[in-house]
């Protein structure tokens, strides 16, 4: 199973695409913040909103929540839209005549790819997810999340959503976790940033198109280099004792 990871879109659909068909996979797993981008229009996000829809309805796509989406979701929640940051009501009323609830409803805000590599647009913070019996099992992230995403239908605060939370949380913020590794977007710079502690790791692809993230048989994260077309970064873990 090959996967290809692949980082903020902000309406750039026609580059993505063409870097799916460049690194052919059976997975291809989007990060979110598929909309809003500097001096972009309704017509721009009416755009991105009929490629996304067209891109949920393939099977091999999983496509997660950024906050960059959440606020098009939830206009009414004042916890998820802030209105600013790229979010206007004219693109809200082009993106929401084309896409429905059911179509929002296929988004997910984390995925683990493979059993000890959680995918999420911002990172999961242990002060924000972590329970204070089952600590941060994938069952108790899950049941997190899902209460998270009622809790914006119902317009209610909720910090999985929040400032620190899993579309929000920045880079510099995050910590490498013993229970799993993270990769995210979300905290744009031109540079790969990764954070490495033992046989774990953090990894943010935010690098406006550059880097992507791949996942061979093996189950072994890498980085490509889409400028070179090249692997550039390969984590090869050391396994663990016991």
């Amino acid at each position: 199973m090959k996967t290809l990871i692949v980082p903020d879109v902000h309406n750039h659909t026609e580059e993505v695409e063409e870097q799916v068909a460049r690194y052919p996979a059976d997975r291809v797993i989007f990060l979110g913040d598929y909309f809003d981008s500097i001096g972009d229009s309704p017509e721009m996000a009416a755009d991105t909103a009929r490629w996304l829809k067209d891109s949920m309805a393939r099977p091999e796509r999983l496509h997660l929540w950024g906050n960059h989406d959440l606020w098009y979701r939830f206009p009414d929640n004042p916890h998820v839209c802030w209105v600013g940051s790229g979010f206007t009501f004219e693109k809200l009323e082009a993106i929401s005549s084309i896409l429905t609830a059911s179509d929002w409803a296929k988004l997910r805000l984390m995925h683990f790819v493979t059993d000890d590599i959680l995918l999420s647009h911002a990172g999961v913070r242990e002060s924000i997810f972590a329970h204070p019996i089952r600590g941060l099992e994938k069952s108790w992230l899950e049941e997190a999340c899902l209460r998270a995403m009622d809790d914006a239908e119902a317009a209610l605060d909720n910090p999985v959503l929040g400032e620190f939370g899993i579309v929000w949380l920045r880079w510099w913020e995050m910590t490498v976790l013993p229970e799993f590794s993270q990769v995210v977007g979300h905290t744009v710079d031109l540079s790969l940033r990764v954070d490495t502690e033992g046989e774990r790791f953090n990894l943010c692809l935010d690098t406006m198109g550059r880097y992507l993230g791949w996942i061979e048989d093996d189950g072994v994260m890498q980085v490509i280099d889409d400028h070179r077309q090249t692997v550039v970064w390969r984590h090869d873990a050391v396994p663990r004792e016991g």
